[in-house]
């Protein structure tokens, strides 16, 4: 009977002695948990913010770009439909020409080279502040010079030779377009693209260079466009399928009314393209 209660005295004793320790492990183990969980909640969350700010600053670089180009559409659109000839009196206010204000100022809208455009309209105005210096802030190219002349003669499907109204004598290779050649060798289409430019090619003419090309090509000639009233020379022959859009080093500013009336022609089999590939090269 004392083993008996030996034996259980021991082993209360034993269990006893175990629950301190155990209970100190979870009272121990007990403090690390709820003590830890806020903190790794709030590295998360801090986390999470820090994430959002980021993609919303994303969000609003990308909007940035992307109002940029459409500004810069806008651009081409409107000088598409205006046969690339823009002016300030296409404006009812200084504002919405101020929108139109491209780099180089192609259209010669900023006179002065302040940076703003037509400031000889009504307000509406634009916030834009006048700008120190020899141009505006984007003027990176020259400005488009722009004049009239009186047509001399026909040299070949795109080249014209001009006069000016001091009497000097210009020849013109025309911006965007390639005729099959006459000279050196009489290509399909050739003569068809000299006459077809001899009959829209008459009289007073206005004739504009383009900012985004060279000025003058290795041959010595202006390279520009060339309107009759408001006729695109250049964009004419295309779409009567008589000449092909060309493209050399960059992409000229007209090119998207040029590239449309090039696929309306070829795809009708206008002109040339009825028994000629006009395609250049």
């Amino acid at each position: 009977m004392a083993a008996v209660l030996a034996l259980a005295g021991c082993g209360e004793g034993s269990n006893n002695g175990d629950s301190p320790q155990s209970n100190k492990v979870a009272a121990k183990g007990g403090q690390s948990v709820p003590g830890g969980k806020p903190k790794a909640k709030a590295k998360a969350k801090a986390k999470a913010k820090a994430r959002a700010r980021a993609r919303s600053r994303a969000r609003q670089r990308t909007r940035a770009r992307r109002a940029k180009k459409r500004r810069a559409r806008k651009v081409i659109r409107l000088a598409a439909r205006t046969s690339g000839d823009v002016n300030c009196g296409d404006f009812s206010n200084q504002a919405q020409a101020q929108k139109r204000l491209a780099r180089g100022d192609p259209y010669g809208l900023d006179g002065d080279g302040d940076g703003r455009a037509c400031t000889s309209l009504p307000c509406p105005c634009s916030s834009a502040k006048p700008k120190k210096g020899n141009g505006p802030v984007t003027a990176a190219l020259p400005k488009a010079e722009k004049f009239r002349a009186q047509v001399e003669s026909v040299t070949d499907g795109d080249t014209l030779v001009l006069g000016t109204a001091s009497g000097r004598e210009v020849k013109v290779r025309l911006i965007g377009i390639d005729t099959p050649e006459v000279y050196g060798g009489v290509e399909c289409g050739g003569r068809a693209a000299s006459a077809a430019m001899g009959r829209i090619a008459t009289g007073s003419v206005t004739v504009r260079t383009d900012p985004t090309q060279d000025r003058i090509d290795r041959y010595g000639r202006l390279l520009a466009y060339v309107n009759k009233g408001p006729v695109d020379l250049g964009r004419a022959m295309i779409a009567r399928g008589f000449a092909s859009t060309y493209v050399y080093d960059r992409v000229f500013l007209r090119y998207p009314a040029y590239n449309r009336s090039e696929k309306a022609a070829k795809s009708s089999d206008r002109g040339s393209w009825d028994h000629c590939d006009l395609s250049p090269g």
